[in-house]
């Protein structure tokens, strides 16, 4: 008996060591989260010097948008495809470092843009580079990490975007100044434009986080395809899932609508509304930013702390209820006058929308076969993406021609805001059963 009971808790604790991420999965997680964080340093610098830009290239509203959502959103669901069967057939590392080297040269190159086409295509090679990131980083993550560990590993990758919003939000505004006397005061750059030198400083941490992905291991996915199911690609996989898929990528097509819009409008709104300048709102925004990036992480291990104990729908179920707290905040948060009030429901409401991609990120983990893992992540997101990106111009032209004033931008965003929310949490409620049914065949399959 006692020999028995020596032999069981010796296995027992062989397991628990064996489902410990090893160095080579959070040195991973380091780099690609790392390089997430930079991408989008490059996508909401844009949007903090979003006027400076309209006023130098002499944009309007609606071509500001194009370049905010569509220019960047389209090419970055294109390319999404061939870039993640790459990543499902040889080496994912290769690919994001394709990838973040492209986005962070189109970035800098993007400052030496005369015109709104110009621009436009710049900003068209960032979502190429950028499309590559997320399906292969994901895939890494779900092969390195332990399932009981993977909604935690998620969301910390998942703080990138709000810690790239934080260095963009604090650092635009005193890049500008600082590139104004700079260049101010330096023989032959008086003409070049201080917006122009904020995006060639914003590439260059990419140029150099780019090169780390050479420095962690690529796993044998021989090793993981014996136990996915035979035959098949993705599509014919989220085709099989579609009672999960379908009501998934409504209410998320929905929240990137928001997400999208919020990034790129947010800094305008507040310069309209409540005249502040960048440097004043900015260090409020970061705040913002950075304590939503902290809660990711407390929500992940939530999630993972009810995952282990049998709710397998948490991934979905988690954020509606996030939705739903948040719904009184979202109506009203562009429509208040007093600036304080605002900057404390937009917490809220920032919080929660902007980082929405998270979540299905890890449900998608959880439930695809490894073979083809990056391929369905690319797949679903592309009509997300272009959805999503749809956000900003949709603004614009709201504010342009249905409003037909610049002061009612507020209008527009709170029209946006107050529709796509209760969308997505309808969608998100319809999905529950989907992934519940979808997580367990999973578990029985491994």
């Amino acid at each position: 008996m006692t020999t028995t009971l020596t032999s069981g808790n010796a296995g027992a604790r062989a397991a628990t060591i064996a489902q410990r991420p090893t160095f080579d999965a959070w040195w991973t997680l380091a780099v690609v989260f790392a390089l997430f964080v930079c991408a989008y340093i490059d996508r909401f610098v844009i949007a903090m010097i979003a006027p400076d830009i309209k006023a130098g290239l002499h944009l309007s509203d609606f071509q500001l948008g194009m370049v905010l959502g569509p220019a960047f959103g389209v090419s970055y669901a294109i390319f999404g495809i061939p870039l993640s069967w790459v990543a499902d057939h040889y080496s994912r590392r290769m690919v994001i470092l394709f990838g973040a080297l492209t986005f962070a040269a189109a970035t800098a190159l993007s400052a030496v843009a005369g015109s709104f086409w110009t621009l436009l295509l710049g900003w068209i090679f960032v979502g190429i580079g950028e499309s590559s990131l997320s399906p292969s980083a994901l895939s890494l993550l779900a092969e390195k990490f332990p399932r009981e560990r993977l909604t935690t590993a998620i969301a910390i990758f998942s703080m990138g975007p709000k810690l790239g919003q934080v260095a963009a939000f604090s650092l635009a505004g005193l890049a500008i100044s600082y590139a104004t006397t700079l260049l101010a005061g330096t023989s032959g750059l008086q003409s070049f434009e201080p917006w122009r030198a904020v995006l060639v400083a914003a590439a260059v941490p990419s140029l150099i986080v780019g090169l780390l992905p050479l420095t962690f291991a690529e796993p044998n996915r021989q090793l993981a395809r014996p136990n996915n199911p035979s035959g098949g690609g993705a599509l014919r996989f989220l085709v099989q899932e579609r009672r999960l898929f379908i009501p998934m990528l409504l209410g998320f097509s929905a929240m990137l609508i928001c997400g999208q819009s919020l990034i790129s409008w947010v800094p305008s709104f507040i310069g309209r509304e409540y005249h502040l300048a960048p440097s004043s709102y900015g260090p409020i925004l970061s705040g913002i930013s950075l304590a939503g990036a902290l809660t990711l992480v407390f929500k992940g291990l939530l999630m993972d702390w009810f995952f282990g104990r049998g709710i397998k729908d948490i991934h979905l179920r988690f954020y509606s209820w996030l939705l739903i707290a948040t719904l009184p905040a979202c109506v009203a948060v562009f429509l208040v006058k007093n600036v304080t009030i605002f900057f404390v429901l937009y917490s809220l409401v920032g919080v929660v929308t902007i980082p929405s991609i998270a979540y299905a990120s890890v449900a998608i983990q959880m439930v695809a076969p490894a073979r083809i893992r990056a391929q369905v992540f690319a797949i679903f997101s592309i009509p997300l993406i272009v959805i999503g990106g749809l956000g900003p111009p949709l603004v614009g032209a709201m504010t342009d021609y249905i409003f037909q004033d610049e002061a009612k931008l507020g209008w527009s965003l709170a029209l946006l805001v107050s529709t796509t929310v209760p969308a997505c949490l309808i969608c998100l409620r319809i999905a529950l059963p989907g992934l519940k049914r979808a997580v367990l065949a999973t578990e029985q399959r491994t």
